[in-house]
């Protein structure tokens, strides 16, 4: 008699999980970072040093990724990443979008993205890594 076995999968692994940006995987991507800060500000009142609420002020929606640098496949040629100051002027976004591999349920998506910064490590008898910070004007999914 064959051993019955079922799936167990509860949590979610970077393993299982599929990031595109504007619609394309690019390259050999290795971690996304993502922050999500509303800025909040406390509200007090004159006489009274209790904070009553926090105010959100701002949305700030930031990304940081880190990838393999591949002959073919980069961030610059796929367009996500800036190759100097003209292209950041052309104001080019794109969403980023991250979904589950299992089923493809959208866990998470930043609207809007823009390259802001991003740096390249070179170094003796490791892989050439690229890194991007991004901002996005947006988020929306909760799968995560």
């Amino acid at each position: 008699m064959p051993i019955q076995s079922q799936v167990n999968l509860k949590t979610r692994s970077g393993n299982r999980c599929i990031i595109t940006f504007g619609g394309q995987q690019v390259g050999l991507l290795q971690s996304v970072r993502a922050n999500d800060d509303y800025a909040p500000e406390p509200a007090s009142g004159i006489g009274d040093i209790h904070v009553q609420e926090y105010v959100p002020t701002m949305a700030r929606h930031t990304l940081s990724i880190q990838t393999m640098v591949l002959d073919v496949g980069a961030l610059i040629n796929a367009g996500a990443a800036m190759q100097n100051g003209d292209a950041v002027l052309q104001g080019l976004v794109f969403d980023i979008e991250m979904y589950s591999k299992d089923d493809g349920t959208l866990l998470r998506k930043y609207v809007g993205c823009s390259y802001a910064s991003g740096d390249l490590e070179i170094t003796k008898h490791a892989i050439v890594m690229q890194t991007g910070q991004f901002n996005a004007l947006d988020v929306a999914g909760t799968a995560v």
